[in-house]
């Protein structure tokens, strides 16, 4: 195994390890604030204030972290019907290796928008209006699951094109 190959699973291990610690916690976060409005919504007939907004902002965490976890994986959401219509395998590497370097060119464009938004919230020192958290802890999600998504696309657009380039089987998933 080369020292290449060991810095990759290491960093895999690093990555999944730490997605699922914060995946975990931001579910039971929202979850626990999710419950808790109900109960005082309907239970109590009272509203917590800025509780609407830490559920939202959790949910933004989750919802990112979910992202970079299922590219990493490799079990993203895809409508691929491509495979029906290409039977021949280096074809359909190829063109599965293009629409997966295709997104990794869209993650990479949330990865500059989400930079610029975080500079300027933080520049700004933009908060929350009922909790005034700095809504930099929020937005951040967004910078470190694009980021997180963009590796991990190149990472299998390269795999892909590497099994079309040398003929070998696709995936039938």
């Amino acid at each position: 195994m080369s020292v290449q190959t060991t810095k990759l699973n290491g960093f895999d291990v690093f990555i999944k390890y730490w997605l699922s610690v914060i995946i975990i916690a931001v579910t039971v976060m929202a979850s626990c604030s999710m419950l808790l409005q109900v109960i005082a919504r309907y239970v109590f007939e009272i509203s917590i204030s800025g509780l609407d907004e830490m559920t939202g902002h959790t949910a933004v965490w989750m919802y990112l972290m979910g992202a970079a976890y299922g590219s990493f994986e490799r079990t993203q959401i895809k409508a691929e019907m491509i495979h029906l219509f290409i039977k021949n395998d280096r074809l359909l590497n190829s063109v599965r290796s293009l629409a997966t370097a295709i997104a990794a060119v869209v993650a990479g464009y949330m990865v500059y928008w989400s930079y610029g938004y975080v500079r300027w919230s933080i520049a700004k020192h933009e908060v929350t209006p009922t909790l005034q958290v700095p809504t930099v802890l929020f937005q951040v999600a967004i910078l470190v699951g694009a980021f997180i998504m963009v590796v991990y696309f190149m990472r299998e657009a390269s795999d892909l094109a590497l099994r079309a380039y040398h003929g070998l089987p696709a995936d039938t998933e």
